[in-house]
């Protein structure tokens, strides 16, 4: 029992998971533990290493349990005080990670700077050198900083259309400095058709390609040349031109959000409207009309072949069932509902329920905007 408990105070320290070296050091050998998985005590994660039953799972267990096999005889915690770890998650997972992108992470992705070998096909070992500052802690695994994810995807030759929104969400999401993107991507911008060494077009590429809209490129130029690194003798006459620019651009995202507003609401109301609701509860009944077996039924009843002599008793029976209240109620909704009225209304509808759509995607477009400028403070103009 105590070991169970040894076992227990370990795993809590790791996310819930042990490796069989670890239990061998707190007196668990390896034939307990396979007694221990075969009670239903512990969970076999991947060779070697174990989860403790009832330890909430988390969708980085897989992850985190491939990450301790590379060094199974430490703790995680004792590996991540080094000062250099061995072993960090890297490229796809790094970026899955971080949020970055729609990259599709099919296989867990390592960078070690000693060279490892793995018999399993779903885990990919990248061998380079991780600088001090190229990796941080993320829920508890060492991973590569945003910016090297970058670098390392763009060296790995990720297409451009997955690494443009990496860059996009590393820029408008996690906040990472332009110049540092554009350091990054300088040494990769003659393979994603761009002038070599040219990071900066390539940059502003991808923020065309994700999708950034042209008031968030100026913001960011305007950002980077307040950067203290392209500051000159001139300050004060660049400061006060940038206090300039940034009012306009900053008047016309006021002006974008007095048009966009309306628009949005006129859009909701038109969608929510009690006319637009009866069309739509109207246009249902009768294709639940339209598609019942009686309606069916008189349809083919009626489409007789040329030719067919029809019953005496027939005819009186249909033109009771032509004249009877409820049939009588179908024509007429039917007719109301083929009226111009309705099937201009619809069209209306689909029209602002379209504009509606681009204009809160050109609204959250706008406030992403603002948040960039004004969230970061202009320089103070020198006489």
């Amino acid at each position: 029992m105590s070991a169970v408990l040894g076992l227990a105070d370990l795993a809590a320290e790791q996310w819930g998971l042990v490796t069989t070296a670890q239990a061998r050091f707190l007196g668990v050998s390896p034939q307990a533990m396979a007694r221990l998985a075969n009670q239903g005590t512990l969970e076999r994660m991947t060779h070697g290493v174990h989860r403790l039953t009832g330890a909430p799972p988390s969708p980085l267990d897989d992850l985190r349990a491939a990450w301790l096999a590379f060094d199974p005889a430490r703790r995680a915690g004792e590996r991540l005080r080094d000062e250099s770890v061995s072993v960090v998650v890297s490229h796809r997972s790094a970026a899955m990670i971080h949020e970055l992108g729609d990259v599709e992470a099919d296989q867990y992705e390592f960078t070690s700077e000693k060279r490892r070998q793995t018999r399993r096909p779903d885990i990919r070992i990248h061998r380079a050198r991780i600088g001090a500052g190229e990796w941080t802690v993320v829920d508890g695994l060492p991973v590569t900083s945003v910016v090297r994810t970058v670098d390392d995807l763009a060296a790995a030759r990720v297409d451009g259309g997955h690494l443009a929104s990496v860059v996009r969400d590393a820029l408008i999401r996690r906040q990472v400095d332009d110049q540092q993107l554009i350091t990054a991507l300088r040494h990769h911008a003659h393979y994603y058709n761009a002038r070599m060494g040219d990071g900066e077009a390539l940059l502003s590429k991808f923020l065309q390609e994700s999708g950034i809209p042209e008031p968030i490129e100026r913001a960011v130029e305007l950002a980077r040349s307040r950067a203290p690194g392209n500051a000159g003798e001139h300050r004060g006459d660049r400061g006060s031109d940038e206090k300039l620019q940034l009012q306009r651009l900053g008047e016309q995202l006021e002006s974008a959000r007095h048009v966009i507003t309306p628009l949005i609401q006129l859009g909701e109301q038109i969608a929510n409207s009690p006319m637009t609701k009866e069309a739509a509860d109207a246009a249902e009944r009768t294709r639940s009309v339209t598609d019942a077996p009686v309606t069916k039924a008189v349809a083919d009843m009626v489409e007789q072949p040329a030719g067919t002599v029809v019953p005496q008793e027939f005819t009186k029976q249909y033109a009771a069932l032509v004249e009877a209240p409820p049939m009588k109620a179908v024509a007429e909704l039917v007719r109301h509902l083929q009226s111009e009225v309705i099937q201009d209304l619809a069209k209306q509808h689909a029209e602002v329920a379209e504009a509606s759509r681009l204009a809160r995607e050109v609204s959250e477009a706008a406030r992403v905007s603002a948040s960039l400028l004004f969230e970061r403070d202009l320089p103070d103009s020198e006489d």
